[in-house]
């Protein structure tokens, strides 16, 4: 088990529910077998597969939340993730729930889809509510072995069951009949190698301002881990061969790596595959978003419907220029400079 998924890493209200994963567990080794079945049916996803991408707190679960809210695209909901081994059939139950198209006399009706009118909110990214999006990471470790950093060397990429994974997110997207959209802030590494897997898909960068995204990670140490000195969320393969002087210059050093690395990705990314959305942009221009995004899909022959289906803006919880946001700034610029050219 990665270091992150230790209960003894986490503070007491991140702690995981024992009991819920030795359910979950029996749970999906029962559905294993006939979810399998059915996704070796499937070749590759027919439209446009999603990944969000970007640095921890820099907006990514907004972004997915405001995916799913505008029911274009399949996700993986709380419900869903869940059937982290039998995907195909969580995508089955999670539309028989929440999708109308299914009720049958309001036998479901206490049970309510992801739409705007849902709350936009989350936790250190997990969110409120069986149909609220889901990182979805433990299906993600089933294809791929991930460590404590989780980049793939060439071996990794070699010993991955890919084709596993590519045929388990076309069963998905087949479930919805819509392109499916995911977190995939775990291959910020590796974006080329999962490009290649794949003949549609788009990547969708959310960036945030580094001195407030340094603070949201800071805060985060302390409520994940009790202290702010101790590392939260996925290290860069940088981390093996630096040594850092505070805990700030550490998440500057965490942001500018995992921000570098996307770009040289994107740099041998087809142009139309590939999108940098900043999330104080996309706050006050979710339109303007939707607008790019449904030019990006239309160029890989997926169309959107013309109309904006969603929320005319987002409430941006960056907050005012403080002493801190400006420390906080100058520290990233300081390590900016002197890594640049590395």
């Amino acid at each position: 088990m990665s270091y992150e998924l230790r209960n003894e890493v986490r503070t007491e209200p991140f702690r995981r529910n024992d009991r819920l994963e030795s359910l979950l567990q029996q749970l999906n080794e029962i559905l294993h077998d006939a979810s399998s079945k059915q996704s070796a049916l499937f070749d590759s996803p027919k439209y446009p597969s999603i990944f969000i991408v970007g640095g921890p707190r820099s907006g990514t679960t907004l972004m997915m939340q405001w995916l799913a809210s505008s029911g274009l695209f399949g996700y993986p909901s709380n419900l869903m993730a869940r059937f982290y081994r039998a995907p195909y059939i969580g995508a089955l139950i999670h539309e028989m729930m929440f999708n109308p198209d299914y009720q049958y006399k309001d036998d479901f009706s206490d049970l309510l889809p992801f739409t705007l009118k849902s709350r936009f909110e989350s936790d250190l990214g997990k969110t409120i509510g069986a149909s609220a999006p889901n990182v979805f990471w433990y299906f993600w470790r089933r294809f791929f072995k991930f460590a404590d950093c989780p980049y793939l060397n060439e071996a990794q990429q070699q010993s991955a069951d890919t084709a596993s994974f590519v045929k388990e997110l076309a069963a998905i997207e087949s479930a919805f009949n819509k392109p499916f959209a995911l977190k995939g802030i775990i291959v910020n590494w590796n974006l080329e190698f999962i490009d290649q897997l794949f003949e549609k898909a788009l990547f969708i960068h959310v960036r945030r301002e580094p001195a407030y995204q340094m603070k949201s990670i800071l805060n985060a140490r302390a409520r994940f881990r009790g202290d702010r000195k101790l590392w939260w969320g996925f290290k860069t393969p940088e981390f093996e061969h630096l040594k850092f002087s505070s805990p700030e210059e550490e998440v500057a050093a965490q942001i500018f790596f995992t921000r570098r690395a996307i770009s040289k990705s994107f740099d041998k990314i087809s142009d139309n595959r590939w999108m940098n959305v900043d999330y104080e942009h996309f706050c006050t221009e979710p339109q303007q978003i939707y607008r790019e995004l449904a030019a990006k899909l239309s160029s890989q022959q997926y169309e959107l419907p013309s109309q904006y289906p969603g929320t005319p803006g987002f409430s941006n919880s960056n907050g005012p220029v403080s002493d801190e946001i400006e420390a906080l700034n100058n520290v990233y610029r300081q390590f900016g400079t002197a890594h640049r050219s590395n």
